[in-house]
């Protein structure tokens, strides 16, 4: 993990504590460059994205702006199309990211008037891009020998600089938040012997860095420790992490994740605890119960101290249950119904964050499951598999609150079994271990079913195509789009735009 070295300096108020960008579409953007030639005199303007500010609290508990960005375009700099989802109006697109890497030797623009004139220089264009006359913008400046910045320059109507004008006002942003693999985050801090700014990461702990009980033969995480390594352990466990569903697999996935010594999960699950759920890892006599409230009592004496399991019995759909997604690391869904799968996507994809989701089903030639990891900028749900029952998910959309549960479960399934739920959920941890302590990755999709001879089939496929993203309504749309993009309206319109793709390519909709 690629930690700050020191708590960062906090901005101006006016301008955001942090730009929270995919590693992998960073990634993708710095081997194209790195592969092609460059003019050694000038400045190369590699990408540009659509740019959403919004308040978020921190893990600290208080309120700071934060910077999303939308899918970045290597093409060149012109009016961004406004986010638009059938006839509905355009998501608000505050400002425009720039990513830039000058030739070496270029020294750091000095000051307000320099940035100014550098912006100018390198995108004259940029006030033709958001809407707004004169929009904020974001610069991600990286050098080819590690030295960078991230500088932010204020939009409409900015604070009086020193002689009381309100000339453009250029800050450095503390933090770079890269979600993907290894979930890094880079603090820039400045170099005075250079006068520029660079990139001062922190390698994983070290084993004299962590707390003693890691080291002890009699604590309960030794073992653990053996395995991954102390600094490795210590780095998931410091994970936040948002799990959908508390059920059959929902509730063994939570029981492992505490045993793991997860820090903070936060478990979204309105239902209430029947006979037929107690396969999943619930505790005897809780029938009736919210599930919430029963999975408590079941892990209560594993929680490690100091770690936060809270809960949140609203639907997905709610807007809380996306403010929890905007603060964690790893988005875990184990649901049923695609709806809710749609809702946990989508605040996924509005808040840069990654996603594994998890589907099981029983049918009469074995069991089947099947794993999608999804990082940030790699995909959403609709572009990587679909969605099993994509032909009721408008009827589903249109449900106000939690799913009714049928008196009978054969009317949503054939039936279930613990030994392949708690497959499912402990290959969903092992998964979700590797993506955290992996750098970089990308999507993968895992199918597993058993064949009539009672063997096991895995099939991996990593959808590595980009045109996927571009032509996905869900990814166009909502990518970065912040909070405020998802809302009932904008998702059934998207929908039904999706569904009317796949009837035009021929493609059946269950």
């Amino acid at each position: 993990m690629l930690t700050p070295h020191r708590t960062p300096p906090h901005p101006a108020p006016w301008a955001p504590a942090a730009l929270r960008l995919p590693r992998r579409a960073l990634d993708a953007l710095l081997q194209q460059a790195l592969a092609r030639q460059q003019q050694p005199e000038r400045t190369a303007l590699l990408a540009h994205a659509p740019l959403v500010l919004q308040h978020e609290a921190d893990r600290a508990a208080s309120p700071n702006l934060v910077a999303l960005a939308g899918p970045l375009s290597t093409q060149p700099l012109r009016a961004l199309p406004p986010i638009r989802a059938g006839g509905l109006a355009p998501v608000a697109r505050h400002g425009l990211l720039l990513v830039a890497m000058p030739p070496p030797g270029l020294a750091l623009p000095q000051g307000d008037a320099g940035w100014e004139a550098w912006l100018c220089a390198t995108a004259p264009g940029f006030r033709l891009a958001p809407a707004a006359l004169d929009p904020p913008v974001l610069v991600l400046w990286l050098r080819r020998d590690g030295q960078g910045a991230l500088m932010y320059r204020h939009g409409v109507q900015p604070p009086a600089g020193p002689a009381g004008t309100s000339a453009p006002r250029w800050v450095p942003v503390p933090l770079l938040q890269l979600p993907g693999g290894s979930m890094a985050q880079v603090v820039f801090a400045p170099l005075p012997a250079q006068g520029t700014a660079g990139l001062r990461p922190q390698p994983l702990p070290s084993p004299a860095e962590v707390p003693e009980d890691f080291l002890s033969p009699s604590s309960r995480f030794s073992v653990q420790a053996s395995a991954f390594g102390t600094g490795e352990l210590r780095h998931l466990q410091q994970r936040r992490i948002v799990l959908v569903g508390a059920g059959r697999v929902g509730s063994v996935l939570a029981h492992g994740l505490v045993r793991l010594g997860v820090q903070h999960l936060a478990v979204v699950e309105p239902d209430v605890v029947e006979p037929h759920n107690l396969d999943g890892d619930m505790p005897a006599l809780c029938e009736g119960q919210p599930k919430l409230q029963a999975l408590q009592r079941f892990v209560r004496g594993l929680v490690r101290p100091g770690a936060v399991l809270e809960g949140l019995s609203w639907p997905v759909s709610h807007p809380a249950a996306g403010a929890l997604v905007a603060q964690a690391d790893m988005v875990l869904v184990c649901v049923d119904n695609d709806a809710a799968r749609l809702w946990a996507n989508a605040w996924a994809l509005a808040h840069n964050r990654c996603l594994l989701a998890v589907a099981t089903s029983v049918r009469e030639q074995g069991a089947e499951l099947d794993l999608r990891l999804l990082p940030a900028g790699t995909g959403c749900l609709a572009c990587t598999g679909g969605y099993a029952q994509a032909g009721q998910l408008l009827q589903q959309l249109a449900h106000q609150g939690p799913v009714a549960t049928p008196a009978d479960f054969r009317q949503q399934r054939r039936g279930s079994l613990r030994s392949w739920s708690a497959l499912a959920a402990h290959m969903s941890q092992r998964l979700l271990e590797q993506h955290l302590l992996r750098q970089g990755g990308g999507a993968l999709f895992r199918q597993m079913s058993e064949t009539p001879q009672g063997g096991l089939q895995v099939r991996d496929w990593r959808p590595e195509d980009g045109s996927r993203l571009s032509a996905c309504p869900f990814c166009h749309h909502l990518q970065g789009a912040g909070q405020a993009a998802v809302t009932p309206h904008r998702l059934r319109a998207l929908t039904t735009g999706w569904l009317a793709s796949l009837a035009a390519d021929g493609r059946a909709v269950a």
